[in-house]
């Protein structure tokens, strides 16, 4: 299994000590993130009638994102409504600075290439069987 890992994204959240309090950080298995690029893909017929897929890269990386983010419970009402957020990633934007979220996207994105080397190499061992 693809073991968690624990993440200090802001030290605006502490502990009773005071000290920070780490972040869970999920690494998505191949297929969560296929799952989540499927759900983020559309076909549609272009003006020749020919099916053509469209990606939303924006929806697709927020989703990455968010379902990678194991604590806090980015889903929880109750987080959301003291942060005044309609879902996840809206709380995520609401709860980090500027700096903070592009820290943790830049530590996220790194899950993602490894995903992207891995599907790589899947793909070509698949191809290579038929």
């Amino acid at each position: 299994p693809i073991e968690d890992i624990k993440m200090v994204v802001s030290t605006r959240f502490t502990d009773a000590n005071g000290n920070p309090v780490p972040w869970i950080l999920k690494q998505l298995t191949g297929k969560e993130s296929n799952e989540l690029r499927k759900k983020y893909t559309k076909k549609i017929k272009n003006k020749l009638g020919r099916i053509e897929e469209q990606f939303n890269s924006e929806g697709y990386q927020e989703a990455f994102i968010t379902s990678s983010i194991v604590f806090p419970d980015l889903t929880a009402t109750k987080l959301q409504t003291s942060y005044g957020a309609l879902g996840a990633y809206d709380l995520l934007q609401k709860m980090l600075s500027a700096d903070e979220l592009a820290n943790l996207q830049i530590k996220i994105s790194g899950f993602a290439e490894e995903e992207i080397i891995e599907n790589t190499m899947d793909n070509l061992v698949e191809e290579a069987k038929n």
